[in-house]
């Protein structure tokens, strides 16, 4: 993990101690699928997906359930979106 993220995975952590955090393993580096981590919670079934390839903003974020999709600029506007999706969830 690198950049940004890092500080994302922080501030989740920091909101919800019990979050699930997983970065999807890579098999083909520099592959399109690489830089996606996913969030959930124990008790919920909604999964919050964020996505850059570089570890540093700008970050797609992508709601499961719900098919909702955002770009976030700064860590913080990420993880607030990652808490305001997990808390509907």
């Amino acid at each position: 993990m690198r950049g940004d993220v890092e500080r994302i995975l922080q501030l989740v952590r920091d909101m919800y101690p019990d979050v699930i955090c997983q970065r999807l393993p890579v098999v083909h580096p520099g592959a399109d699928d690489d830089g996606l981590w996913f969030f959930t919670r124990p008790d919920a079934s909604n999964e919050v997906q964020i996505a850059s390839p570089s570890g540093r903003c700008p970050f797609l974020i992508e709601q499961k359930e719900s098919d909702e999709r955002r770009t976030g600029t700064t860590p913080e506007d990420v993880a607030n979106t990652i808490q305001e999706w997990l808390a509907g969830s």
